[in-house]
């Protein structure tokens, strides 16, 4: 999850807007899942995890201003934590 961080963080920053609209959230998941990949052993399974770390994070916050200032709280929340797959 810490390696995606900064990627995170980047994309965040290069948008600037008080929502999450298409782009956002695609933007997000081709940066998350490429990260993912590196230990997902699989694309599906990259990309279901990174669809269920979206999910999480827009839940806990709706305006994306809002995660940009979290940024740095994601790698230790436990709600994204559960999107990990177990081995």
């Amino acid at each position: 999850m810490r390696k995606f961080v900064p990627a995170l963080l980047l994309l965040m920053l290069a948008s600037c807007k008080n929502t999450w609209n298409e782009d956002d959230k695609d933007a997000w998941r081709q940066a998350c899942t490429e990260n993912a990949m590196h230990w997902a052993g699989n694309e599906q399974q990259a990309k279901t995890y990174c669809d269920c770390v979206l999910e999480k994070i827009m839940q806990k916050y709706p305006n994306e201003n809002d995660a940009l200032e979290h940024v740095g709280d994601l790698a230790t929340d436990s709600s994204v934590q559960s999107c990990r797959p177990k081995n």
